[in-house]
């Protein structure tokens, strides 16, 4: 449910890649909702050595089997340069660069979209 008890619709996970996949942690998540997932729409922001994109297609594959819509477009964040170390041991500042900008609005917009087109199949399921 959401922040105010209406049902969540749409999705966006944040993930970093670890190991060419996405965390265990993750994983075991979305499996504990499993049924939850069910005609909902997700967008994705990953970030990694090499922007996240692997982690987001293991998320794909793992989010299809649970009836999941997931769009298009996603936020890619660069170790090298869209982060900044500001001192040893500091976890760093998140600086993505403005072609990100557009990037996460696209990514939202085609989720706000799914998420309507996937309306009738969740008041469907409801009624069953």
């Amino acid at each position: 449910m959401g922040r105010d008890d209406r049902p969540v619709r749409r999705v966006v996970f944040v993930t970093p890649e670890y190991n060419h996949s996405f965390p265990a942690a993750l994983k075991n998540a979305i499996d504990y909702l499993f049924a939850e997932w069910n005609d909902k729409a997700a967008g994705f922001v990953s970030h990694g050595v090499h922007g996240g994109v692997r982690a987001v297609e293991g998320l794909r594959l793992v989010l299809a089997e649970l009836k999941v819509a997931t769009v298009r477009s996603q936020v890619v964040l660069n170790t090298f340069t869209d982060f900044e170390l500001t001192a040893p041991g500091d976890p760093g500042v998140c600086r993505p660069g403005e072609h990100e900008q557009q990037a996460l609005h696209d990514m939202l917009d085609e989720l706000v979209a799914w998420a309507a087109a996937l309306k009738p199949l969740r008041e469907t399921a409801s009624a069953a």
